[in-house]
């Protein structure tokens, strides 16, 4: 702030001269690039296992990226997940796994926010993921986690007979991601001791669940088995 006096033959008078600045919301380096930050979310993004999981990144301050390179990647930088690049994208530098499964979201892009939606989600999907945005020479990225869960199939119990073991249930289930926990208990609410074996498939990376349980004339009125993913609410 100025203040300017100056008397008058006519009126005397004093001016005060006010300057305000108006601090525009972005910072320009010394390269006349726009400066920001890349944001993503704070907590680990749940995706279930055949469905769609979206991960968004956003710009601070909330300026356009629709003219900067954007792009998702895992462990390395290229081959990525998703490469946006001035309006466009460039297919060449995707990864084979994600051809075909992706979907850029750019509703909101003028304003710094955008997505990839990664379809028909899989067990090979889970991990940590970077969003990168470059303007110039000026790049900034954010990492998001992804945790995948498979819910698997309805268990199913059958009795079988052992000669060695004498008469068991078995309860057997498939489609679980990751490591589900499995308890067997009688019609009083009681946990039983159990015998689970977990295996895991080569193609799908999901868990299979054999779990068995002596038969003994205690336990004749009700056996349930309970398998619950760590992942998600138990119901």
């Amino acid at each position: 702030m100025t203040k300017t006096c100056f008397q008058d033959a006519f009126l005397p008078s004093c001016f005060i001269i006010l300057i305000f600045l108006q601090l525009l919301p972005t910072v320009v380096h010394g390269n006349g690039n726009v400066t920001f930050d890349v944001i993503g979310p704070n907590e680990p993004i749940l995706a279930i296992v055949g469905k769609g999981a979206d991960l968004p990144c956003h710009l601070s301050p909330n300026i356009s990226a629709k003219d900067m390179e954007l792009r998702w990647y895992r462990d390395k930088f290229s081959p990525a997940v998703y490469v946006y690049e001035r309006g466009k994208n460039v297919s060449g530098e995707q990864m084979e796994e994600y051809r075909g499964r992706t979907t850029f979201l750019i509703d909101h892009i003028a304003n710094g926010t955008a997505a990839v939606r990664i379809h028909d989600v899989t067990v090979f999907d889970n991990g940590t993921y970077h969003c990168y945005f470059q303007e110039g020479t000026y790049h900034k990225e954010a990492t998001l986690w992804l945790k995948v869960a498979g819910l698997g199939s309805q268990p199913r119990i059958r009795l079988r007979d052992d000669k060695d073991k004498g008469a068991q249930a078995e309860c057997t289930s498939a489609g679980w991601y990751p490591r589900p926990r499995v308890k067997w208990r009688d019609f009083r609410g009681k946990v039983l001791p159990s015998v689970t074996n977990l295996s895991v498939s080569a193609t799908s990376g999901l868990f299979a669940v054999i779990s068995n349980v002596k038969i003994t004339d205690r336990v004749t009125e009700g056996l349930f088995c309970f398998i619950v993913n760590p992942l998600l609410p138990e119901k």
